[in-house]
C-alpha cells in the first residue's frame, strides 16, 4: 500500500509539472520604449525569443467600401502605465493620442523572433467617442455587454469601455514591407479576426484572439475599420463600428510554433514554449520523485 501511495503522488506530481510546462506561454510588456527590442517572459541569453514593433496608419477613404490608401509609416508614442499609442494626421488631444480608426485607421506591427500563435492581447487604455459599450465580465472574460447606463446581469460585472480592434497575420516567409501596401486588399496579409468585444485587460491572459491557432512571424494590430478586406474564415466577434474606438496597446502573448503549420496557416500538433524556471522546477521534482520509486521497487525485488 505504502508503495502504490508512492507511486500515486509521484505521478500527480509529474502530471501536474508536465501540464504546467504545457500551459507556460510567452508573454511581452509593449508598455516600453516603441524602439525597443522586448523579451519574453522567460527569455534568457540561451535561449531569446523576442518581439520588436513599428506603428502605421492610413487614411479613411474608401471606394465600394474598400481602403484605397496605403499604409505608412507612424511613430508610436509610450504612455507609461497604458503602452503604445500614435498621433497622426490632425490628432491631439484625449483620446486621440491612442491607436484609433478616427481620420486614420492606426496599428503596430508586432515583428517576432520565431513564428509565434497569438493568443490574447493586452489594452492598458480603452475609450470612445460614440455611444459607450461596456463589457459584463465573468472569470476574466466578456459574456455580454452593455450600452450607456445598463445593467449588467448578476453575478457580473462591468468593465471599462469595449473597443473594436483588427488583427491580421502576413503569410510570407520573409518579412512584410507594410509601408506602401494597399489597405483595402493587403496582398500577402491575412485578416485572423475583426473583435468588438476587447476591454481594458492588463492582466495575462489578455483578450482572447486567433481562436485556430494561426501562426505567423508578423503580427498587424489595429483599430477596426469596415473597409479591410474580409479573409476566409475572418473571425467576427462583438458589434463592430468605425471612427469611434481608440485604445494603448499593452502586451501581447503567444505560444511559438515548433510543429509544421496546414494549409490554413493553424500550427499543426502542439505549440510549445521552453517552460519557466519554476515549470522545470516542478517537473523535475516529479521525474526524480518517479526514479527513486523505481530505486525502491529494484532493492524490494532483489
Amino acid at each position: 500500500m505504502k508503495v502504490r501511495s508512492i507511486r500515486l503522488t509521484a505521478l500527480i506530481a509529474l502530471a501536474a509539472g508536465l501540464a504546467w510546462s504545457g500551459a507556460a506561454q510567452a508573454y511581452w510588456s509593449l508598455d516600453t520604449t516603441p524602439t525597443a527590442t522586448i523579451n519574453d517572459s522567460a527569455a534568457t541569453a540561451q535561449n531569446p525569443y523576442t518581439v520588436k514593433m513599428s506603428g502605421f496608419y492610413v487614411g479613411n477613404a474608401t471606394t465600394n467600401n474598400k481602403l484605397t490608401g496605403k499604409w505608412t509609416s507612424g511613430a508610436l508614442t509610450q504612455w507609461a502605465g497604458n503602452g503604445q499609442g500614435m498621433y497622426s494626421g490632425s490628432d491631439n488631444g484625449s483620446p486621440y493620442h491612442a491607436l484609433d480608426n478616427n481620420q486614420n485607421t492606426e496599428g503596430v506591427l508586432l515583428s517576432f523572433s520565431a513564428s509565434t500563435v497569438l493568443t490574447s492581447i493586452g489594452l492598458g487604455f480603452t475609450a470612445t467617442t460614440g455611444t459607450a459599450e461596456y463589457g459584463c465580465v465573468s472569470g476574466g472574460a466578456v459574456i455580454g455587454t452593455v450600452t450607456g447606463s445598463g445593467s449588467c446581469a448578476k453575478g457580473t460585472k462591468t468593465s471599462d469601455v469595449t473597443v473594436d480592434i483588427s488583427v491580421f497575420r502576413w503569410t510570407g516567409t520573409t518579412a512584410p514591407t507594410l509601408a506602401g501596401t494597399v489597405a483595402g486588399t493587403m496582398d500577402g496579409w491575412e485578416l485572423v479576426g475583426n473583435y468588438g468585444d476587447m476591454i481594458k485587460d492588463t492582466s495575462n491572459p489578455y483578450n482572447l484572439v486567433n481562436s485556430e491557432g494561426k501562426t505567423s512571424s508578423w503580427w498587424l494590430i489595429t483599430a477596426y475599420n469596415s473597409g479591410f478586406t474580409q479573409s476566409s474564415g475572418t473571425e467576427n466577434r462583438g458589434s463592430l463600428t468605425n471612427s469611434d474606438d481608440y485604445f494603448k496597446l499593452f502586451a501581447a502573448a503567444g505560444t511559438k510554433c515548433t510543429s509544421t503549420i496546414n494549409s490554413n496557416g493553424v500550427c499543426g500538433g502542439t505549440t510549445t514554449k521552453v517552460p519557466e524556471p519554476a515549470t522545470l522546477a516542478l517537473a523535475s521534482v516529479a521525474l526524480i520523485g518517479v526514479a527513486g520509486l523505481r530505486r525502491r521497487q529494484s532493492k524490494t525485488a532483489a
